[in-house]
C-alpha cells in the first residue's frame, strides 16, 4: 500500500493509545492498540508503546516492518508541560515530521465533526474543550491526576477505594455509620484485603492502575448501590461545573469511557445543547490533518 497516500493518527492517553490509517476521502483503513501515551505518565513509555502500535499498522497495512509514516498526527495527553513534551519530540525518529495536538482537542474535533462546540471528554482523566463560532479554542481541566481530573475514572477509583479505607477502619473500631457497599466484595477481588495488599493501592499514583476500578464504581450504581451512586452524582456534579466554564449557547458534546453514566445528569442541566457525538478522537485527528499540517495547539 503507498504509505504517502495515507493519513495516521493517534490517540494517546492514560489507559492506552489507539492507532489509525485514513485514505485522502476519510475512510478508516486499518487500526491497532497499544499501552498507555500519556506524557504524564512517561514518555519513553509512550514514544515505545506508539512506536509498537505503527508496528501493528505497518503489518495490517501489508508494508514492511520497518515502516514509519511521513506524518505522524497525534491527540495525547499531557503535552502542555513544556520539558515533558521536548522530551517526548526527541524521542521521535527524524524520519516522521510529528503533528501534535492534545487529546481532549482531538475528542473536540472528533465530536463536533471539526464544527464549534463543546466537548467534556471523560475517560480515565476529565477535561472540557471548546471551539467557538470565530476559531478560537480553549479548555478546562485536565491538570492531571491526583491534583485533578474530578469525575474520571482515576477520581471514581479512587473514591472507592477512600470509601473502602473508611468502613475498614470503622469496622475495626466497631463504629460503623454506614452498611457494607456491593461494590466492596468486587474491589477486595482486585486488590486483595490484607493490610499490605491493600496498601499497595492507598499509596497508589498511577491514574492507569486506579482508573481500572472505575467499572465496578459504574456497575455497582447502576445495580442500585448506594455508595457508588452517590460518587457516580458527584462526579456528574463536576462534569455540569467543567461545561459550564466553557462559552454558552454552544452545543455539548460528552466523550469517553464514561459518558454513558453521565449523560443522564447532564442532560438534565443542560438539554437543550447536548448533541450526539459525530465520531471519536480519530476522525478528530483526521479533520486535523487535513485543516493543520504542522500546528501545535
Amino acid at each position: 500500500m503507498h504509505s504517502e497516500n495515507l493519513i495516521i493518527v493517534v490517540d494517546g492517553g492514560a489507559s492506552g493509545c489507539r492507532l489509525a490509517a485514513f485514505d485522502n476521502n476519510g475512510q478508516q483503513l486499518a487500526d491497532a492498540e497499544n499501552g498507555p501515551a500519556s506524557l504524564s505518565l512517561n514518555t519513553e513509555d509512550s514514544w515505545q508503546h506508539i512506536s509498537n502500535g505503527l508496528s501493528s499498522l505497518a503489518d495490517l497495512l501489508g508494508n514492511s516492518a520497518d515502516w514509519q509514516p511521513e506524518f505522524l498526527y497525534m491527540g495525547l495527553a499531557g503535552t502542555q508541560q513544556d520539558s515533558r513534551y521536548q522530551h517526548f519530540l526527541s524521542l521521535i525518529p527524524k524520519q516522521i515530521t510529528p503533528c501534535i495536538i492534545t487529546d481532549g482537542h482531538a475528542q473536540l474535533l472528533g465530536a463536533s465533526d471539526g464544527k464549534p462546540g463543546v466537548c467534556l471528554a471523560m475517560g480515565t482523566g476529565s477535561v472540557v474543550n471548546w471551539l467557538d463560532q470565530h476559531g478560537n479554542s480553549g479548555h478546562a481541566g485536565g491538570w492531571g491526576y491526583p491534583m485533578s481530573d474530578e469525575g474520571s475514572g482515576a477520581w471514581l477509583g479512587q473514591q472507592l477505594i477512600n470509601s473502602y479505607l473508611w468502613y475498614r477502619d470503622q469496622s475495626n473500631a466497631n463504629k460503623h455509620t454506614v452498611s457494607r457497599s456491593t461494590a466492596f466484595s468486587k474491589l477486595e477481588s482486585v486488590i486483595g484485603t490484607s493490610v499490605s495488599e491493600v496498601q499497595l493501592w492507598s499509596t497508589c499514583s498511577s491514574s492507569t492502575q486506579v482508573a481500572s476500578l472505575a467499572p465496578i464504581v459504574v456497575d455497582s450504581a447502576s445495580h442500585g448501590d448506594t455508595l457508588c451512586t452517590d460518587i457516580i452524582a458527584r462526579g456528574a456534579h463536576y462534569c455540569i461545573q467543567l461545561i459550564g466554564l466553557a462559552p454558552n449557547q454552544l452545543p455539548v458534546y460528552v466523550a469517553g469511557g464514561l459518558a454513558e453514566p453521565y449523560l443522564p445528569f447532564i442532560k438534565r442541566h443542560y438539554s437543550d445543547r447536548c448533541k450526539s457525538v459525530a465520531g471519536n478522537a480519530l476522525n478528530g485527528l483526521y479533520i486535523y490533518a487535513t485543516q493543520h499540517a504542522t500546528l501545535k495547539i
